[in-house]
């Protein structure tokens, strides 16, 4: 028998199709238009009805009941994908923004009953985390306000209230290696064999031609001309929408696609890798057991790597610091 949930729409269960069924009819322009939305608990149907409510601009049912603060960001971070205005890796990175909100006490209400309080302390018990973080959080509340401000879900902005706090940590420095460091990690590098340090030549090629550690990783064998001694950066790895490392379709910035000039001493460490490399799949210089190297895997190397040859301990450096390292040199 179908039941009346709260004004939500019908909700029931169909014994026939083994699944809960959701209905909703809204008078548009004078036709009567009745649309479904199935899913297999009446929880999950209950949902759905609310985003179909949304899409066919129920405003008043929104006004009386409410809208979830992480529906309306995730409704945001849906649309800006679906047109193409963010691509996987800040879909991801969004989507891992949203997650912290959505498993505090603020994450578990409605839109329409957030006070400026509400979202100041859930700011404050967060200053554990990076400046960028909290500005990451601070940005995805003002977007939220500002979208039901301007659908009427809401009349007026709490935002408005809420100062952004500074974090407790202080911001991280990305400091360049000195040249008597970069002697001592050119001569380990240079020394070891592809056996004991993997990644040996992706941190030679971002020390000595500045790429970035995701633009090395991304690197094909048709991106290298040894006889003009050219390498081309045109890609870069990222990460994907269920939080995958895949190979994007540009570099981090238009400016990013470049020609670099490979150094007469980098030579035999390109000939090294294309030989290691012969067997790659999709021609791909980096892969580690037939997979994309991730940026954690490399940094995590570089570390241990920094503690054993500079005695660095606890340190925060990471791939980027050698191209920083290699923008000094240019200096």
């Amino acid at each position: 028998m179908a039941k009346r949930n709260r004004g939500e729409g019908t909700i029931y269960y169909s014994a026939a199709r083994k699944q809960w069924i959701g209905q909703f009819t809204k008078t548009i322009a004078g036709e009567k238009i009745r649309k479904s939305v199935y899913g297999s608990t009446k929880n999950e149907v209950s949902e759905k009805l609310l985003d179909l409510r949304v899409e066919m601009k129920d405003i008043d049912f929104i006004k009386e009941k409410g809208m979830p603060l992480i529906q309306i960001m995730e409704l945001i971070r849906d649309k800006k994908y679906n047109s193409n205005k963010i691509k996987d890796g800040q879909y991801s990175r969004i989507t891992k923004t949203i997650e912290k909100i959505q498993s505090s006490k603020i994450g578990k209400m409605n839109i329409k009953d957030i006070t400026a309080d509400d979202i100041q302390d859930f700011l404050n018990d967060n200053k554990e985390y990076s400046n960028s973080t909290i500005k990451k959080l601070y940005e995805q509340f003002n977007q939220a306000f500002e979208y039901a401000i301007r659908n009427k879900y809401i009349k007026d902005n709490p935002m408005r209230e809420v100062i952004k706090p500074k974090s407790i940590k202080q911001d991280k420095e990305v400091r360049a290696l000195t040249i008597d460091e970069q002697k001592k990690l050119s001569d380990y590098l240079f020394k070891s064999s592809i056996k004991d340090e993997k990644y040996k030549n992706v941190f030679l090629i971002q020390m000595y031609l500045g790429l970035r550690i995701g633009e090395t990783l991304a690197l094909t064998k048709n991106d290298i001309d040894l006889v003009q001694k050219l390498l081309f950066v045109n890609k870069t790895t990222t990460i994907g929408k269920n939080g995958e490392t895949i190979i994007g379709d540009s570099t981090k910035t238009y400016a990013g696609r470049r020609s670099v000039p490979i150094p007469n001493f980098m030579i035999p460490i390109f000939k090294e890798q294309l030989d290691i490399s012969k067997n790659n799949r999709d021609n791909y210089l980096f892969l580690n057991d037939d997979k994309l190297i991730t940026n954690s895997a490399c940094n995590s190397r570089l570390k241990r790597i920094i503690n054993d040859i500079l005695g660095w301990q606890n340190n925060s450096f990471s791939s980027h610091s050698l191209r920083h390292t290699f923008r000094r040199n240019l200096y």
